[in-house]
């Protein structure tokens, strides 16, 4: 877990929602963290905000396939929405009037619309509708639909063909539609996904997802430049962002870890030779990436020290531990001393607090 996150409630199968402390020492979101991996993806700007977001999930992909066990288990007390003291809470925290709007919402759309216009969990809600447009097929269904010849594709590829059904060459359309198992192929909706990707990125440019899905709407409408301008925004995000394994983008992953950087390199190989950190996560064999960014990253927090830049070594000190992760976790040990003394030394209490709280769980549970 990122140590700028404190964790605040828990599903008691180790995944939970966590405040995030800023720079100025205040909570600035929530959001939501899976252990099986360590993604995370904010869910408001509060707590009320990701229980109501929480607690209307399931109306808000009502009619859309989720093809990833979630990061929380959506609360479900088994009573009507007004019957939840909880979510009753989280409403009076709210603007007036949200939570009417809400009762008389017919469909997954106007659910979220409501939300949207009152400014809650914009992100995560973003993000489901996103799924909703392209989200159309799923790599089991698509197994099945081909038969036999998709033991010798490969995962990868059959992933690569959900994310983007077009990629789909004509034979193995023809095999989809006819077979025993057949499927209907239901057309994506790439504008919708663009126009949600771009309201992502402004809102959190940060996230990877945002950036690499904007990214590939540019790519297939022939906007390289536009694209490459995105996968380079997105590469220079936190992998615990991307949502690959939600929005199917892991296909691209392998060889660079980030679906942005392998994007780049089939657009245009000399934007990555540009760029010592792009060569240094594309070329370094993937047993060995995870050290050779970590490294990476603690020479530039080296060199913005030296620069008296104090700020910008913390951040990098950050990307050590949280770019790709590092590894062993061991490794943890000293990465969370050294965003503990640049936290500190540029003024960021929460944060250096929050850090040193981070290490003594390490040093407790792994006397690491």
């Amino acid at each position: 877990m990122s140590c700028d996150l404190i964790p605040l409630i828990g599903n008691t199968s180790g995944d939970w929602l966590c405040v995030r402390v800023d720079e100025d020492s205040k909570a600035r979101e929530v959001v939501q963290w899976y252990h099986g991996g360590g993604d995370w993806i904010p869910w408001g700007r509060d707590i009320a905000q990701a229980i109501v977001f929480d607690g209307l999930i399931k109306r808000i992909s009502a009619d859309s396939r989720r093809h990833a066990i979630p990061a929380v288990v959506p609360r479900s007390s088994g009573r009507a929405e007004c019957d939840d003291e909880l979510l009753n809470w989280a409403f009076s925290h709210m603007s007036d009037g949200l939570a009417e709007s809400l009762n008389t919402a017919c469909d997954s759309e106007q659910v979220a619309s409501c939300l949207l216009n009152a400014q809650v969990s914009e992100v995560a809600i973003h993000c489901e509708l996103i799924l909703k447009a392209l989200c159309h097929a799923d790599v089991e269904s698509l197994q099945l639909a081909i038969g036999l010849d998709a033991e010798s594709l490969g995962r990868n590829q059959l992933t690569e063909w959900a994310f983007d059904i077009s990629r789909i060459p004509e034979k193995h359309r023809q095999q989809i539609a006819s077979g025993n198992h057949r499927m209907e192929l239901v057309e994506q909706d790439w504008k919708s996904a663009s126009s949600h990707a771009k309201a992502v990125t402004m809102l959190a440019p940060k996230l990877a997802w945002g950036w690499e899905i904007l990214g590939y709407c540019e790519e297939r409408s022939g906007q390289t430049d536009l694209a490459i301008e995105a996968y380079s925004r997105a590469a220079r995000c936190s992998v615990f962002t991307d949502q690959s394994v939600r929005l199917n983008t892991h296909w691209a992953t392998e060889d660079a870890s980030k679906f942005s950087i392998e994007r780049m390199r089939q657009l245009d190989e000399t934007t990555i030779e540009k760029s010592e950190y792009l060569l240094t996560v594309s070329k370094a064999a993937n047993a060995d990436r995870r050290a050779a960014v970590t490294d990476y990253w603690k020479k530039q927090a080296v060199t913005h020290l030296a620069a008296d830049e104090v700020a910008h070594a913390y951040e990098c000190y950050m990307a050590a531990g949280w770019d790709l992760g590092a590894g062993p976790i061991t490794v943890y040990g000293e990465i969370l001393e050294r965003v503990h003394e640049t936290a500190t030394q540029s003024g960021q209490r929460a944060r250096a607090e929050l850090a040193a709280t981070h290490r003594r769980c390490l040093s407790d549970r792994y006397g690491i």
